[in-house]
């Protein structure tokens, strides 16, 4: 019995090292590939690993508006560019809303669980109170999850420390992709990103208040950077997890 919760224990620390080895190895190589991102590919996976994409707002609740832009819009127009790039590379992507409709905030988080989802991203757009001056590209994890004693029973202890690896290799990626200010990670208990029962991070994708970023918003193929660069980022944090491992793709004879 001793032998079994040893040898249990053991595994489990091999994973998470293997996992934390990945994240590394992935740092790594967006640091020395900083001036280009490659194209996405389409790996198979044994079982496709699943994706929630939470496009900010909706409904009644618009969330911020600058410059002509409508947050909960330009979300929602990102996140489904998102969702168009992952499932290029092999993901399986379910959207919270994909029309403008209202979802409260604990709804949205459930739909890690309801789904098994390997991870969860949420998009949204920044705002800047104090004239308007500020850019550039955040990201933000959960340092503590407070789960419901249902989400225990389906979240990992890991989940936390998960959060911030991917939104870390999120931000670079993004960031590498658009050349945006990078104005790095940091730890919120935001709602969507904390009562998710996966690795969730929340995207701040530029300042609508900065005139020079929601001009570049405002084209099409910036959003296409914005979204390559999340999904870039999401599909290599995949490719560092246990249980989610590529096949090597074989010509079609």
């Amino acid at each position: 019995m001793k032998f079994r919760l040893y040898l249990s224990l053991t595994c489990r620390s091999l994973a998470a090292l293997l996992a934390l080895a990945g994240s590394a190895v992935s740092l790594i190589w967006l640091e020395q590939h900083q001036r280009a991102l490659p194209s996405p590919t389409s790996p198979r996976w044994h079982t496709a690993p699943l994706v929630i994409i939470d496009a900010g707002h909706g409904g009644h609740d618009g969330g911020a508006v600058a410059n002509d832009i409508i947050e909960k819009e330009m979300a929602l127009d990102l996140a489904k560019r998102v969702q168009r790039d992952l499932a290029a590379s092999g993901v399986r992507v379910v959207m919270t809303r994909s029309a403008d409709v209202f979802l409260p905030l604990e709804e949205r988080a459930a739909f890690a669980a309801k789904h098994g989802a390997a991870a969860f991203i949420s998009v949204h757009l920044n705002t800047d109170g104090e004239g308007g001056s500020a850019e550039g590209i955040e990201t933000y994890f959960a340092a503590q999850k407070p789960l419901s004693s249902r989400q225990m029973e389906t979240a990992s202890k890991a989940e936390a420390p998960q959060g911030e690896e991917l939104a870390a290799i999120v931000q670079r990626a993004v960031c590498m992709a658009t050349k945006a200010e990078n104005r790095g990670t940091k730890a919120r208990s935001y709602a969507v990103v904390s009562q998710a029962a996966c690795p969730a991070v929340l995207v701040e994708c530029g300042f609508i208040t900065s005139t020079a970023e929601s001009a570049r918003l405002k084209r099409e193929s910036y959003r296409d950077q914005v979204a390559g660069g999340i999904a870039q980022g999401v599909a290599l944090f995949l490719q560092t997890q246990p249980l989610q491992t590529p096949l090597i793709a074989t010509a079609a004879k």
